[in-house]
């Protein structure tokens, strides 16, 4: 046999294991919780899934995930959604949310990347119960305009005046060099000379300004303990510690800056689970890049940031795709690039159903799956080469054969 002729039996071999272990899904639009039962003996012994995604923009990507939440709330007791949002955003909209319609619930808790017509029966979901949870995790705001005073108000605590226009003030001035340096950052542009000293001395300001909300919060703390707030006064201390974190990392270069949010983002995620939802199961929703565990490199991820006991405690599902549309930014739609062969595309795309499942957690490890234990290819955001090792790095996979740009509300 030549070894063009070996190599092929291997790949099909491979193919072969992938259409054997995988579970399927016939079709996306009109799946119910019926077709995700397998995933209650997947999940049994986990308090934390990781939902990741493929690049942000992806209408089926977005719809599977809102579709696994419904499942994983009303079937096995998930009741915490933890966003790629704003940390004080998903609280104080989520605390709010009974006086909010959906799409005020959206506009003041998500990146707006996310308000599309695929998340939208999720929001539905999160207002219409009050038993399921909505917060952030990032230390970035994610909306133009903070509800933060707007939730404090709701609070039964005799806040000074002078604390309100502070906290407002320190959200007004985040919110604002976020949009004056970010746009620049997201084209790799250099920051012009007077927005950047403009932010150097307003930033110190505010780091005072910070420290000053502290002291007052904390002559408010037994206040707050008196009126069973305690939970609610977590969260303000929580809330000021990420925008000093924010105000004082804005400027750094941008892979600095990205290592700071994964950190920051994992510490976030910790408490979330220990201090604030002790006793609640959680769903994080996230882009891959962000939740893959057990990177070693200079730079990781979040996912790879967190403690021992918060890894054995969680499953890490990545969301890949084969072909079709994206639109990432919510403007230019770009066309995804043909994953190559022996990639993780490659070999899920011989599933005969639309959406598929892989469990990498359990699966034996032999001659013809040596690719999910092995640096293997995969299209990052649809088009981007880069390997990772799949069952170090995930758990297991949801993947979609064909995908089409989010339709943005």
């Amino acid at each position: 046999m030549s070894l063009f002729q070996l190599g092929n039996k291997k790949y099909n071999k491979a193919t072969e294991w992938v259409r054997e272990h995988s579970f399927r899904i016939e079709s996306l639009t009109e799946c119910n919780g019926e077709d995700f039962k397998f995933l209650e003996k997947v999940l049994k012994d986990k308090r934390v899934v990781w939902l990741g995604e493929n690049g942000h923009g992806i209408a089926e990507h977005s719809l599977l995930k809102t579709k696994l939440i419904h499942f994983l709330y009303q079937k096995m007791g998930f009741k915490v959604i933890a966003f790629e949002s704003g940390f004080v955003e998903g609280y104080s909209s989520n605390y709010m949310k009974e006086a909010l319609s959906v799409n005020e619930l959206m506009d003041k808790s998500i990146f707006s990347l996310w308000k599309t017509e695929e998340t939208y029966p999720l929001f539905e979901l999160i207002k219409e119960n009050s038993d399921l949870n909505l917060i952030g995790f990032d230390l970035q705001p994610s909306v133009k305009k903070s509800s933060i005073v707007a939730f404090i108000n709701q609070l039964n605590i005799n806040f000074p005046s002078e604390f309100i226009r502070s906290i407002q003030k320190v959200e007004n001035t985040a919110i604002s060099f976020y949009e004056q340096i970010g746009i620049y950052k997201a084209t790799r542009k250099k920051v012009p000379k007077e927005i950047l000293n403009n932010y150097f001395k307003t930033k110190k300001e505010q780091d005072k300004l910070i420290i000053h909300l502290q002291t007052m919060l904390k002559y408010l703390k037994r206040e707050f303990e008196r009126n069973g707030l305690s939970k609610e006064y977590a969260v303000i201390q929580k809330a000021l510690e990420n925008r000093q974190l924010f105000l004082n990392h804005l400027a750094s270069r941008k892979r600095d800056f990205l290592k700071i949010r994964d950190r920051v983002m994992a510490d976030n995620l910790e408490w979330i689970c220990n201090e604030l939802y002790p006793n609640e199961k959680i769903i994080i929703w996230a882009h891959n890049n962000h939740i893959y565990k057990n990177i070693t490199s200079s730079y990781k991820p979040m996912g790879s940031l967190m403690s021992p006991k918060f890894e054995r405690q969680s499953y890490y599902l990545g969301l890949f795709m084969y072909q079709g549309e994206v639109t990432f930014d919510k403007k230019t739609t770009q066309k995804l690039e043909k994953p190559p062969k022996n990639s993780i595309e490659d070999y899920m795309n011989h599933n005969p159903s639309p959406v598929s499942f892989l469990d990498f957690s359990k699966a034996s490890l032999n001659r013809v799956n040596k690719w999910i234990s092995r640096n293997t290819v995969i299209l990052d955001s649809g088009m981007i080469h880069t390997f990772i090792i799949p069952k170090k790095q995930l758990d297991g996979i949801f993947f979609v054969k064909e995908v089409s740009p989010s339709r943005h509300i």
